[in-house]
């Protein structure tokens, strides 16, 4: 159907070279690597202005955090089928398909967020009592999560417009909107959650509507909600990355199926490895709550090797969906290569760091000699699997720019259901290997997931995926 809306012509500044330089790689990386970096920091301040409210208050947004990072995985059906087609309609020199792909990733946003946040809304009681946290943890748990929900609108169509800057190689813009919507929740966060003068820093009373956990969300929807409307201003304002002028917007079924044939797939690999988490910490909570401090020190120790793998994927993912729309299949495979020595390098030093200092790290978290006894050795395998996990990550980059993400998205499967899971269990319980067993069963499916990517990849069916 036909709506009178904007169409853009494509801004002077968006990138036609295709070259994927360790230079250009690193231009596009370092911007989604300080976003990143703000996103972890922004969580450790809203914990520890929660940590306040008490043991409940922190156990309830801790179980919705949880909970939120699965259904943000939902997100990446946007990002990821935007970034594809808008970057290789960019490679091509279709500038106008590339707008129109970008209004219909925007609808598809606003489509998504919105189911979520109805489904969420309605079925928040039912999600949080599965995980029977108790009556004072499951009503602070809802409230926020209901809040929360309704934010995940702003948070898909924010997704939205990132992933269609990134594919048009600007990712400075959406860092510096992002860095300063992070700034703005961190601080508005004690004001909404604290009554006049309940919490002193640095000799300031801080304190103001008292909401406690629901001004913790409510914050943080503000946030979203400011920043995703910044964005959109910057956009149409300024003309980034397009010009827009106008004129009719085709709006069809067609364009919206190609999204989701990309971007389904993606999604399903994001949310095949937490919601086995879940699953898997039933066994792990079985050896004690030592064995689950441990798991949870080990995963928020892991934040940070992210931070620059995030950069680098997104790059890669860029790169190859230009490369690949410009026909030079050669230079994509340049830009996988360079990703691959980056994030292998990378890995082989993180490697290093936490097989080196792992009683070091669990000990600066938890001093209890059963946490580090059951953290340490978790610590270590997970510092072998580096060497694995790292050079997957450029490739499967590689397959997500090029629309390709059906292979990721059956190797994440199989890796983290028929063999983390039942390996995991047999190893820890009938075979008696203990907490260790958990801690093996995990490094065998990263091991095996990595191998699997890798004949994916040498297979090359992504260099001639259409999108």
């Amino acid at each position: 159907m036909r709506r009178g809306s904007v169409v853009a012509i494509a801004a002077d500044d968006v990138p036609r070279s295709t070259g994927g330089t360790y230079r250009r790689i690193w231009e596009i990386a370092w911007p989604v690597s300080i976003s990143t970096s703000t996103i972890t920091l922004l969580t450790l301040v809203n914990l520890f202005w929660i940590g306040h409210l008490g043991t409940a208050a922190v156990a309830a947004v801790s179980l919705g955090g949880n909970i939120l990072f699965i259904v943000f995985g939902i997100s990446d059906i946007v990002y990821t089928g935007t970034v594809a087609i808008v970057a290789r309609r960019l490679g091509e020199g279709r500038h106008r398909e590339a707008f129109n792909a970008s209004v219909h990733a925007v609808c598809l946003a606003v489509l998504l967020g919105g189911l979520v946040a109805l489904i969420g809304g309605v079925g928040a009681p039912a999600i949080v009592g599965f995980f029977d946290a108790g009556v004072a943890v499951e009503g602070l748990a809802v409230t926020y999560l209901r809040i929360m929900f309704v934010c995940q609108v702003f948070l898909y169509v924010a997704t939205a417009l990132r992933a269609i800057y990134q594919a048009a190689g600007d990712t400075r813009t959406p860092m510096l909107i992002n860095v300063a919507v992070v700034a703005a929740n961190g601080v508005l966060d004690p004001f909404f959650i604290f009554d006049p003068g309940r919490v002193t820093i640095a000799g300031m009373r801080l304190g103001w509507l008292g909401w406690g956990v629901d001004g913790a969300a409510i914050a943080a929807a503000l946030s979203a909600a400011a920043g995703m409307l910044l964005l959109l201003a910057v956009s149409v304002v300024l003309g980034r990355p397009f010009r827009w002028s106008l004129r009719a917007v085709r709006l069809e079924p067609a364009e919206f199926w190609r999204a989701l044939r990309v971007g389904v797939p993606a999604s399903v690999t994001m949310i095949a490895r937490p919601l086995s988490t879940f699953l898997l910490l039933k066994v792990i909570a079985s050896f004690g709550t030592a064995a689950i401090a441990a798991f949870g020190i080990a995963l928020r120790s892991f934040s940070v090797n992210w931070i620059p793998y995030s950069g680098i994927n997104a790059a890669v993912a860029t790169l190859v969906g230009h490369s690949l729309g410009a026909r030079d299949v050669r230079e994509a495979e340049r830009v996988v290569q360079r990703g691959l020595v980056m994030t292998t390098t990378l890995g082989v030093l993180f490697c290093v760091v936490y097989y080196a200092l792992s009683r070091e790290i669990i000990m600066a978290f938890d001093h209890e000699a059963a946490v580090v006894a059951a953290g340490v050795p978790f610590l270590k395998l997970m510092a072998l699997s580096f060497l694995f996990s790292a050079p997957m990550f450029p490739l499967v980059s590689a397959m997500n720019g090029a629309g390709d993400t059906k292979p990721p998205m059956i190797t994440a499967f199989l890796a983290n259901w028929p063999v983390k899971l039942p390996l995991a269990y047999v190893l820890a319980v009938p075979l008696a290997y203990g907490i260790d067993g958990v801690w093996l069963g995990m490094l065998v499916s990263i091991v095996f997931e990595a191998l699997v990517i890798f004949g994916w990849y040498r297979r090359g069916a992504w260099k001639r995926r259409a999108v």
